[in-house]
């Protein structure tokens, strides 16, 4: 299908939908679709320039925009849920969101740590019971749990629930536009987080699964009548815990789940470890820095021993030239900003 087809038949399903009823004041906002050579925006093909890159939010041409890359087919119903996802974090950006989390500083600071992650599997089993039914005893337990993580694991708990804040609620609206679009599809979503979220392995790495855990805490939050859509401090799931009285004890995930975390967080590290070790074994030398590190997929970014790995693209500063890369690549740093050497990745 062309990319003009594609999106006509985007703007009409996107023009269908009731976007009051997904969030208070959302408003759509004009959307590009592109792929490796070509770009149509606003019913034109424009120039692809270094800006799109990605699935995101983009300031251009003067207003905020959504933009997606084609690279697979996905139905209608399911893409438009997407890049209305994606107006959602222009929305966020235009309403002056505080609550970005700083994606490079975590990559280097946040700790896997299997107490933590433990008590997080199991405040995802209460969420998934109270998407089932809403009950006050699983949502002061939840509240518990987040609010010991949040006094013992301070930078770890801000960084997720940041990400709950940003990507979480912008997953809330990708699930709300599918229930109108295509109810079937917002269920196969649902069963989705049925399946994954009470497994261990699911917790890797954590930005992902902030996705759904943030989207679910919006619904248990709304439930319970604690999310305030015009919050003028954000995140609203750290905030509400200042109502919240530290637990009496300890809470515990159980010994099971325990392990089950601390073998997924030597798996992942070992993982991590095997894709730096194979780049390294690979030694294509795709840039020698220092260089000035501009962007990378944070989507599934990794971290490993002053190494950082990035899917699909990479973007460096070259002297006064800003440029982009294409591929898998592993990095490693001088420090949080500076590249000393770029090796090519065949992941």
């Amino acid at each position: 299908m062309s990319l003009e087809t594609l999106y006509d038949q985007v703007e009409e399903a996107i023009a269908s939908l009731d976007f009051e009823k997904i969030w208070p004041r959302f408003k759509p906002l004009k959307f590009a679709l592109y792929d490796e050579s070509r770009c149509f925006f606003d019913g034109r093909f424009v120039e692809k320039t270094d800006q799109f890159c990605a699935n995101t939010s983009i300031n251009f041409q003067g207003e905020q925009i959504a933009i997606w890359m084609v690279a697979e087919e996905l139905e209608i119903p399911v893409l438009a849920s997407k890049l209305v996802h994606e107006m959602f974090h222009g929305f966020q950006t235009l309403q002056g969101w505080n609550c970005w989390p700083g994606e490079m500083e975590a990559l280097f600071r946040y700790r896997y740590l299997p107490e933590n992650l433990a008590l997080k599997l199991r405040e995802n089993e209460l969420l998934l019971r109270l998407l089932d039914r809403f009950d006050r005893d699983s949502y002061a337990e939840l509240l518990a749990c987040r609010k010991f993580r949040n006094e013992y694991y301070p930078y770890e708990f801000l960084y997720e629930s940041q990400t709950e804040e940003i990507e979480g609620t912008a997953n809330y609206v990708e699930w709300q536009v599918l229930k109108q679009l295509d109810p079937q599809k917002a269920l196969t979503l649902t069963d989705q987080m049925r399946g994954i979220m009470t497994k261990a392995e699911y917790l890797f790495p954590i930005r992902i699964s902030s996705y759904y855990t943030g989207a679910l805490m919006i619904n248990a939050l709304l439930q319970a009548g604690d999310y305030a859509f015009e919050a003028a401090e954000r995140p609203v799931m750290q905030g509400v815990l200042k109502r919240v009285n530290s637990p009496a004890g300890t809470p515990s995930a159980g010994e099971e789940p325990f392990k089950a975390v601390s073998e997924a967080v030597q798996a992942y590290n070992q993982k991590t470890r095997e894709i730096v070790q194979s780049a390294l074994d690979l030694n294509e030398v795709v840039l020698q820095g220092p260089l000035e590190l501009l962007a990378l997929n944070i989507y599934d970014a990794r971290h490993y021993d002053g190494f950082l790995t990035s899917t699909y693209f990479l973007m460096v500063k070259e002297g006064e030239e800003n440029r982009m890369l294409q591929g898998n690549f592993v990095i490693k740093m001088q420090d949080e900003k500076t590249i000393d050497t770029v090796y090519r990745w065949k992941g």
